[in-house]
């Protein structure tokens, strides 16, 4: 009778132990990659609410001296800053969920992505979808 060798064994356990390190390594990237877009999306509702925060009714301000913001300037300034936030790498998809103002100073703003969630390429499986909010007082 021959004794059994191990011979080969290493090699399995080796390929074995690369798959985990490589399935690691992608789980890694993917919720960095992720992480990164929310960051960059609560960077943008920033700004979308610092613009629609200057949205005041510049005539009942002057003649009351009241700081009041306009819903519909506070949208549209909203929706201006968007499109130029969106420019930046992975922002393009984003939309305006809600601008508004709920005490007539205070403008909140809410944005939303869908972005995938492997190495940003749409063709792969999986999203995730992100909302930021921001809001901004508007004072005199």
């Amino acid at each position: 009778m021959r004794a059994r060798d191990d011979a080969g064994s290493v090699s399995v356990l080796t390929i074995g132990l690369l798959a985990v390190l490589l399935a690691a390594l992608v789980t890694v990237m993917a919720v960095t990659q992720v992480q990164l877009q929310r960051s960059r999306l609560a960077h943008a509702a920033d700004e979308v609410a610092l613009a629609a925060a200057d949205s005041v009714d510049l005539d009942r301000y002057l003649r009351t001296g009241e700081v009041v913001l306009d819903p519909d300037l506070l949208r549209g300034a909203a929706a201006a800053q968007l499109a130029d936030s969106a420019g930046r790498d992975g922002l393009e998809a984003a939309v305006l969920v809600d601008a508004s103002s709920p005490d007539g100073f205070t403008a909140e703003v809410t944005l939303a992505l869908r972005v995938p969630v492997l190495f940003g390429a749409s063709w792969l499986p999986g999203r995730a979808d992100l909302t930021a909010t921001a809001s901004a007082r508007a004072l005199p």
